[in-house]
C-alpha cells in the first residue's frame, strides 16, 4: 500500500464508521484504522494576511454583517441540517473558542452528510482539538455523545431550535466544552465547496456526503487546501468514493496504463480494502483516486466504472481561493 492509499484508507475506514453498519466493514481494516479513529473519533488558512480580526477558521467573507468561513449560500438558506451535501446550515465563531484551543488548530475539516454536519479542529499531529457535530436525530446525538464522552475525550450537547448539537474536546480541555457551543452560528448557511466538480451521476445514484479540509493559519503563501472527498451512492447502494489531495506527495510506483481526460492514469487493484480504484498523480493540481468501499475487487467496480467518474470531473486551478470553486460539487 502506497502513502496515497494509507491515507486514503484512514479516512475511507473513519467515513465508513459514519455512513453503513459496523457490521459490514472488514475486520482487518477496522484493525488497521482503529488507531487512527480513536484519535480523531468523531470524524473525522488562510495566509498570515488574514487579521485576528476577521477571526474565523479561514477567513473567508460574504456581504453583509454575517462573515462567513466558507463561502456563503445566498439563494438557498433554508432547510435542515444535513438535507443537502452541499451545504452546511452552520458556522463557527473562532473568536469565541478559548486561545487554548485555538492556538493548537492547524486545519478544520467540513463535512455535510445525509442527516449530519460536522467540523473538527486538527492539530499538527492530526489530533482532534475540538469538534462540532450537528444533527436532528437524538439516536445520532447520543452515539456521538456516547463515542465523544468516552476515552481521552470529553463531550457536551445542546439543542436549538429544532437541532441536537454535540461538541467534543479532549479530556483535560472539557473545562472549555461551553465556550465551544457558544462558537456556534446557526443560521448562517456556507457552501461545503472543493476545488473540483462532478458533472453528472449515473441514473438512481446520489451524492451522500461533502468532505473538505483547509489549513488554518501557518506562514504566508501556504497552500489553504489540504484535501476533500466526495461519497456517492449508486442505485444499487454501492459506495463509490472521489479523493482530491493538494498535499505533495512522491509516487515512484506510479505505472499509468490509461490516461483520462490527457491525464496519465493508473488502475490499481489489491486484495485489501481501498486498495483497488484508478489513480491519477496529477490530476490538473493535485492527485485523484477513485475507489470504493469493498474489501477485495468486486465485479461491479472495474476500471471502466472508475474511469466513468474521472471523465465527468473538472479540477479547479486556484487551490487557495474557495470562493472561486463551483457552488456545488455534483451536478
Amino acid at each position: 500500500m502506497n502513502d496515497l492509499e494509507r491515507r486514503v484508507s484512514a479516512t475511507l475506514t473513519e467515513r465508513a464508521e459514519r455512513t453503513r453498519p459496523a457490521e459490514a466493514l472488514h475486520e482487518g481494516a477496522v484493525r488497521g484504522a482503529r488507531r487512527i479513529r480513536r484519535r480523531r473519533r468523531l470524524l473525522g488558512a488562510a495566509s498570515a494576511g488574514l487579521t485576528a480580526v476577521a477571526a474565523l477558521v479561514l477567513g473567508v467573507t460574504g456581504a453583509g454583517p454575517a462573515p462567513t468561513t466558507l463561502p456563503p449560500e445566498t439563494v438557498a438558506t433554508g432547510g435542515a441540517v444535513g438535507t443537502d451535501p452541499a451545504l452546511l446550515h452552520f458556522d463557527v465563531d473562532l473568536t469565541r473558542i478559548p486561545a487554548r484551543l485555538r492556538d493548537r488548530v492547524t486545519a478544520t475539516e467540513w463535512v455535510s452528510g445525509r442527516g449530519y454536519e460536522k467540523v473538527t479542529g486538527f492539530g499538527r499531529d492530526d489530533d482532534m482539538v475540538f469538534t462540532i457535530a450537528l444533527t436532528t436525530d437524538p439516536d445520532r446525538a447520543r452515539d456521538w455523545l456516547v463515542d465523544l464522552g468516552a476515552g481521552q475525550t470529553r463531550a457536551e450537547r445542546w439543542d436549538e431550535d429544532g437541532t441536537i448539537g454535540v461538541a467534543g474536546a479532549q479530556r483535560d480541555d472539557a473545562d472549555l466544552l461551553p465556550a465551544v457551543v457558544s462558537a456556534v452560528r446557526l443560521g448562517r448557511t456556507q457552501r461545503c465547496v472543493m476545488p473540483l466538480h462532478l458533472s453528472e451521476l449515473p441514473p438512481g445514484a446520489w451524492w451522500s456526503e461533502c468532505q473538505t479540509r483547509l489549513r488554518y493559519g501557518g506562514r504566508a503563501g501556504d497552500p489553504v487546501w489540504i484535501f476533500s472527498g466526495l461519497t456517492l451512492h449508486r442505485a444499487d447502494d454501492k459506495v463509490v468514493f472521489i479523493w482530491a489531495d493538494g498535499r505533495p506527495l512522491p509516487y515512484p510506483s506510479f505505472q499509468p496504463d490509461r490516461t483520462i481526460a490527457g491525464y496519465p492514469a493508473q488502475w490499481r487493484s489489491g486484495r485489501g480494502q481501498f486498495q483497488n480504484g484508478l489513480w491519477v498523480p496529477a490530476f490538473g493540481p493535485y492527485q485523484l483516486y477513485v475507489t470504493d468501499y469493498e474489501t477485495q475487487p468486486a465485479d461491479w467496480f472495474t476500471p471502466e466504472v472508475a474511469q466513468w467518474y474521472a471523465a465527468r470531473l473538472t479540477p479547479s486551478a486556484d487551490l487557495n481561493d474557495p470562493s472561486s470553486w463551483p457552488g456545488r460539487a455534483v451536478g
